[in-house]
């Protein structure tokens, strides 16, 4: 029992420690806290189980009066409140605090501030991209006045007016005619997608700022060129230009805390019930710690009282032999050998007292013996002169039958001789 109660402690505290880590993160939560809640749950059962087993126990040992179940209820009662009333503060306080320090977390002031620094963020981007769109629409025009072959030759001059880091003229079949970069590294632009194309057709202008993996953003602007004449094939300018890194940074900082903010806001009362029922299990724990410890600290506690009240009866009953086993070496065991050390001396003065009364015999008879072998006649008397000891040699010569523990005065023919044996007595 002492064993499985420690290995369900430890087990359950294990437990309890995951349980509160996979609660403080979302991951980990998401993850692992379903079943952590089942074996902490689960242990939490057991410990149930345990403690109404030995409750159980201890209300048939009430019953049949057993020596050490009173002690054993007291030590429940006393270590079930030293668990529960702390606990239960300790557990109302905590569930308060985290009430109000999760409710805490979603200050109106924070939300506010994030949707604010997310549209400054989009507000920024948009101002950039609407300058994009206004150098292509510029560069549309000068290059709709120019042939084709021009338009290649002028696209790199215009580029570099615009202020802009990539130019380039494509069919709307995704072809790139000709093309101006500021970066030497990029020989061969990046066609448009597919998609880009078609909403060109459709709207002749397109315009959006667009993530490129590590490299952060950019703004990416298409418009129509007009056709040089009848028939002939659609051409598209397209302007890239990059999003400042730290333009980028702040944006995407500002979008991922806004993030993270609505989804802590969407589990708010999710991580209420999370950490309320973790704070359940671990006063339910706690608590059925505490009992079961009870239940085995009283029974170390009333094992040797108990093997004492035996040995106590047995000496009641004239049994001097029994000795208590010493358990252990605290005030109990001092009472053990205490105890063991007074029957041991009460065993030895019996013995000495049944020697002295079989000595004390033995000499009585001999004296009779030889009293009875005497021809002169010898009685003894005790304080009212009743006889005590009288010999064959005195029935002889008073010819009276003599009995122990009868007065002279009471026989007519002795009487005289009692009144001068209470004279002798009483003139000595």
């Amino acid at each position: 029992m002492k064993y499985l109660l420690i290995a369900s402690a430890a087990l359950g505290g294990i437990l309890l420690f995951l349980l509160a880590a996979a609660s403080a993160d979302t991951s980990l939560f998401a993850g692992h806290y379903s079943i952590l809640l089942v074996f902490n749950a689960a242990i939490a059962l057991a410990l149930i189980s345990l403690v109404g087993w030995q409750l159980w126990t201890l209300r048939r040992a009430l019953k049949e009066r057993k020596f050490g179940s009173k002690l054993t209820l007291r030590f429940l009662l006393i270590f079930a409140l030293m668990a529960a009333l702390p606990g239960a503060l300790v557990y109302t306080v905590s569930v308060q605090f985290l009430a109000k320090s999760i409710e805490s977390w979603f200050n109106v002031r924070v939300d506010a501030a994030l949707d604010v620094g997310l549209d400054l963020g989009r507000s920024v981007l948009d101002d950039m991209l609407s300058d994009v769109r206004r150098s292509a629409r510029n560069m549309a025009l000068e290059l709709s006045d120019l042939p084709l072959q021009q338009q290649g030759a002028e696209l790199n001059r215009l580029r570099e007016q615009a202020g802009v880091n990539e130019a380039s003229i494509v069919t709307t079949g995704g072809a790139v005619l000709y093309t101006a970069s500021s970066t030497l590294t990029q020989l061969v632009p990046e066609p448009p997608p597919a998609h880009v194309l078609r909403q060109v057709k459709a709207d002749r202008e397109y315009g959006r700022i667009e993530a490129v993996g590590e490299r952060g953003l950019q703004s990416r602007v298409l418009i129509q060129l007009p056709a040089s004449g009848w028939g002939a094939e659609v051409h598209v300018l397209q302007l890239i230009q990059p999003v400042p890194a730290s333009v980028a940074e702040s944006v995407e900082t500002v979008q991922a805390a806004q993030r993270d903010y609505k989804e802590l806001s969407l589990l708010r009362t999710g991580l209420k019930r999370i950490y309320i029922l973790t704070l359940t299990l671990a006063l339910l724990l706690a608590l059925f710690s505490a009992i079961a410890l009870a239940f085995i600290l009283s029974r170390r506690l009333s094992m040797p009282l108990a093997i004492l009240a035996e040995a106590t009866h047995a000496v009641a009953r004239g049994d001097f032999t029994r000795r208590a086993k010493v358990t252990s070496r605290d005030e109990l065991g001092i009472l053990t050998k205490s105890f063991n050390s007074m029957t041991e001396q009460l065993d030895e003065a019996r013995t000495q007292a049944e020697r002295n009364q079989q000595q004390v015999e033995s000499a009585k008879a001999y004296l009779e013996n030889i009293l009875g072998n005497l021809s002169a006649g010898v009685m003894t008397f005790d304080e009212a002169f009743r006889l005590q000891i009288v010999n064959a040699g005195a029935t002889t010569i008073l010819n009276e039958p003599l009995e122990r523990g009868r007065a002279l005065a009471g026989s007519s023919t002795l009487q005289d001789l009692d009144k001068l044996i209470r004279t002798a007595f009483a003139e000595s």
